[in-house]
Parts: structure tokens; sequence; C-alpha cells
């Protein structure tokens, strides 16, 4: 039995331990939260702590942390970094706060357009649990970030250093919705765990318009449904399949990293194209790269889920017509294990080239609580659930 690299760091704020965490190489490793990066962070980092939440769908006894760096055209030096289950807002429940290390080392850096994976941390957890993840950043960086975060994040402000290992969260005062650096909470636990699902695409799944901190996307709901399965959010609100008007890297460029590249993952849900249509991306090349997609997940052992893009408002004519041949390829063609037909589910039943009143967020587009509910439910179904 060879033991994970790494030692479990300890120190005088944290709770005592001792010895060597041993997670055996045939430990089954599952992605139980994450977030896509986007862009770089609009302000510099330096010389301050950020504390990020990430919600687990799934628990366990050890977990280990992706630190992306990979937006970033700097370095990221970290002097420390901890997890610590919440409390209420920034503060950390004291007896869960853990030191994180990277081959063993407290203190580690990220390279300019890369991640790093931490060593595993013995932590017990549970799902619905908000993980704390502090980073203190060491001199000025410009932090990857996923722009639209589901939950509120805070950092301690310039020049304030190391605050790492504060329970209260009294130091954190600068909140805001950016997801900085930490992409994917990994879990590891004795019992079977079922293989994690990740959904990729937009807005239609990195709903901004929801409240920060509300957990309505349909993801959410989806892991609520699954009762044991993780699911993963890496989508981007205003992300296209192929064009790079939008928010972050396309889908094309990022579905590696972003979906597959997640510990262990079964599964891959795409609901994405709606703003390739608005930036008349022709149905041939949506096609075309969605076949691609399909193609690179079933390499790697890996169901996928196409969902047909739904109705929205003030569509021209190609643009209608784009979307009903990427559909009617997805429905027939496309060779994906499961489809999820957003596009009968959510239009209005008199006006099929709309939203259903009931679905709408209210701008023709988005979709409201309901409408997430409603997709999750059709893709717990599509799942076997």
């Amino acid at each position: 039995m060879r033991r994970a690299a790494g030692l479990l760091a300890c120190g005088l704020l944290l709770p005592a331990c001792s010895g060597t965490l041993s997670v055996t190489e045939d430990r089954t490793w599952r992605s139980s939260a994450g977030q896509a990066m986007s862009d770089v962070h609009a302000t510099a980092v330096r010389d301050e702590t950020c504390r990020q939440p990430l919600r687990l769908t799934v628990g366990g006894g050890a977990l280990r942390l992706r630190l992306s760096n990979v937006l970033s055209p700097t370095p990221l030096q970290l002097a420390a970094v901890t997890v610590g289950l919440r409390s209420s807002g920034p503060a950390v429940r004291p007896d869960s706060l853990r030191a994180v290390t990277v081959g063993g080392a407290s203190s580690f850096g990220v390279p300019a357009g890369g991640a790093v994976t931490t060593d595993p941390v013995l932590l017990a957890t549970a799902a619905g649990d908000d993980l704390l993840v502090s980073l203190a950043v060491t001199g000025e960086a410009r932090v990857s970030e996923h722009r639209f975060g589901a939950a509120t994040g805070w950092c301690t402000g310039p020049g304030t250093g190391d605050r790492t290992a504060s329970a209260t969260g009294n130091d954190f005062r600068n909140g805001s919705r950016s997801g900085l650096v930490v992409d994917d909470v990994a879990v590891t636990s004795a019992g079977a765990v079922p293989a994690s699902v990740v959904a990729v695409g937009d807005s239609l799944t990195d709903d901004a318009l929801l409240p920060a901190d509300s957990h309505r996307r349909w993801t959410d709901v989806l892991a609520e449904r699954l009762g044991g399965r993780p699911v993963v959010n890496a989508a981007i609100a205003g992300n296209c399949i192929v064009c790079e008007a939008g928010y972050g890297p396309p889908l094309a460029a990022r579905f590696t990293r972003d979906a597959l590249s997640r510990s262990g993952i079964g599964s891959v849900v795409v609901l994405a194209g709606t703003n390739d249509l608005a930036l008349r991306i022709s149905s041939q090349q949506l096609i075309g790269e969605l076949q691609e997609l399909v193609a690179a997940a079933h390499a790697e052992g890996i169901e996928v889920l196409l969902v047909t893009i739904p109705p929205a408002a003030q569509r021209e004519p190609a643009q209608l017509a784009a979307r009903h041949a990427v559909n009617d390829w997805i429905r027939d063609d496309s060779g994906a294990d499961a489809v999820v037909d957003a596009d009968r589910l959510l239009r209005d039943a008199a006006e099929p080239e709309q939203l259903a009143a009931g679905y709408d967020h209210g701008d023709g587009l988005h979709l409201s609580v309901a409408g997430h509910r409603a997709l999750a439910a059709e893709v717990a179904a599509a799942l076997g659930e």
C-alpha cells in the first residue's frame, strides 16, 4: 500500500493531529463541488487573504483541492491555505479548520497558466456542507476567477497578510460574488460513491440572475434529487461553444479542463449554444463542435447527456432555423447517451418560440426558479434516477 504524498499539516491554531494521511491508490476520488474559471479578476490581490465558499454535493472522510491560475498572466504565490466548514458567513467552525499542503509544503506557488492539486486533507464532510477555502496571497497577483460565483466570498483587503487561521471571519470584510482560484473540490470515503455528474454551458446553467447564496440553479436542485451522487456546475454565464466574444474560453477549448479532467466523472451534461446563436454561428459549425465534445467524452468512458437549446425571445428567422437544425440533430443523430429535450419541456404551448411564462425569469431568455426545477427533474430522469 503506497501512501499519498504529503503530511496533514498541523499548527497551534488548528485541531491537533499527527502522522501521515493515508489515502491508498485504490481509493476513489469524486468531484463534489467546483466552478470554471472565466476571467482574470479585475482587481489585483495584494498581500491579503481571500475566503471562498463551495457547497459540497456529497461528503467524505478526506478532500483535496484543485487551485487554478489558468487564465492569469502572473504566478500565484500562496503563503498558506486552509479549509474549514462554515458556521455562518465567513466564520469557520474551529474544530474543522485544517491546513492545506502541496507536496508537504504549506507555502507554495501556482504557475501562470497552470493549476495544482493539493495533498489530501483529512476532514469529515457531508452533502450540503459549505467548505470555506482561505488563500493567503503573497505579493501581488492577478488571480483567475469565476466571474459570477454561486456564493459570496470575501477578502481581507490589501496589506492585511495571512488570516487563513481566523475562525471568526471578522477580518473578512470585503464581499463579492467572484469565485477565486478554487475550481474543484474532490472527496473520498471508505464507502462506494456514484460517479460525478458535471454540467457545462452558459447562463442557463450558471445563472447569475439568481441571488447569490440561493443555490437554486438546476444543478443545485439536481444534486438534491440525486441524493448521494455528486454534481458539479462548470458552466460560465455568457459562454459560447465556439465564439470568442462570450465570457471565458469557448466550451470547445475548455471542455477537457473544466469537464473531463475532474475526479471520478461519469456523466457530462451539455446545455449550450444560446450565445452562439445570438452571434449568428451556423448550425453546421455548432453540430461539428458538439460532435467533437461527444467523441472526446466517450473516449474517456464518460457518458454524455445533450440538452436541446430552449426557445428565447427576439431571435431572427435564421437563428430560429439554426436552433431547430441543432435540436433535430441532438434528438436524432448526435450519438449522445441520452437527450434532455429542454426545447419541448420549457416552451410555451401556444408560442413555441417563446419560453412558457412560468419558466421565464422575465427577460424571455433565462429560467425562473420553476424552470430550473423542471429542468433538474428532466435531467434526473435522463440519468435514470
